[in-house]
């Protein structure tokens, strides 16, 4: 599972995972995408994080759609919770 953070054509950020293939976060700052992966408890995340929103990588023109379409349905989708292992346990 990977995320990529893209600025959208409105300035602010959004971040596209990999394993829904769409857009978790949407309309979001620096600081609060900042915050979110700081709340992943790992210095890697922040880093990457910070590392990527240097990038200024901008929305692809068919991520844009999926935003307008997150934005319709009032919520984006979430990641579901990360399974342990061989035994199915999750985190949450």
């Amino acid at each position: 599972m990977a995320w990529r953070i893209e600025r959208q054509s409105n300035g602010k950020y959004a971040i596209f995972s990999t394993r829904l293939h769409d857009y978790v976060v949407i309309d979001a700052g620096a600081e609060q995408i900042e915050e979110l992966y700081a709340e992943k408890g790992a210095k890697v995340y922040l880093a990457s994080a910070r590392a990527q929103i240097e990038k200024d990588v901008p929305v692809p023109e068919e991520g844009e759609a999926l935003i307008e379409a997150s934005r319709a349905r009032g919520e984006t989708p979430k990641e579901p919770p990360e399974k342990i292992g061989r035994t199915g346990f999750s985190l949450e």
